[in-house]
């Protein structure tokens, strides 16, 4: 899927759903239909969780015309083009590195980095990044965020780490176009019932709405 695509998909859902922990592809793909049931139609598997390189073609090959599967914790290069060859979808990561862009870039990918200040932010867009990660968005606040967004509006942001039901309202209405959302706030480390993931997700989902007045 080319970025542009992807970037809309990402867009529309409003929320990517992060699998981080022990989600082996039976774990992963029982989950990603819970998701679906609720209407988050984004999920991003973490390299650095439990049996992903399998896990990550299994969701893609059950779900990969209905949901767009992305790999996220992507830290160098050499990860990002392994995820590639699993068939991510589109990438993310918790920091800024070069040579993953241009590595994603040129399969025509979609890479978001990851930026905790405005120079850090405009470095990724430099590099023509159409998403850049703000993370860790819940340490650093809703008003940090729209402090450092107002003179770069011109990015569009996905707010990731310690996001949950009480603060995706702010962060999307201080301007965040979709929220990354992992552990506690939606899908735990994979210990968590099917039928409580399904229950976050339907919330979440309708909090996705309210603000944009669906």
């Amino acid at each position: 899927m080319n970025a542009s695509l992807a970037l809309e998909n990402i867009r529309k859902s409003g929320i990517i759903a992060v699998l981080r922990g022990d989600f082996p592809p039976q774990k992963a793909t029982a989950v990603c239909e819970v998701l679906l049931e609720a209407g988050i139609t984004c999920v991003e598997l973490t390299y650095n969780s439990a049996d992903w390189r399998d896990a990550l073609p299994a969701v893609v090959n059950a779900f990969g015309d209905r949901m767009l599967v992305g790999m996220g914790t992507v830290l160098n290069h050499v990860q990002t083009r392994e995820a590639l060859d699993r068939g991510a979808q589109f990438l993310v990561a918790p920091s800024l590195d070069p040579a993953s862009v241009s590595t994603a870039h040129a399969a025509g990918i979609l890479m978001a980095p990851g930026a905790a200040t405005p120079t850090e932010a405009v470095q990724a867009a430099a590099l023509g990044c159409k998403l850049v990660k703000f993370f860790p968005a819940g340490v650093l606040g809703v008003d940090y965020f729209r402090t450092m967004r107002g003179p770069l509006d011109s990015i569009t942001f996905s707010c990731n780490g310690n996001m949950h039901a009480g603060n995706i309202a702010d962060f999307l209405r201080a301007g965040a176009a979709v929220c990354g959302v992992a552990g506690n706030g939606l899908a735990g480390n994979g210990s968590r019932a099917l039928d409580e993931i399904r229950a976050i997700a339907r919330d979440i989902a309708a909090i996705v709405r309210d603000v944009r007045g669906e």
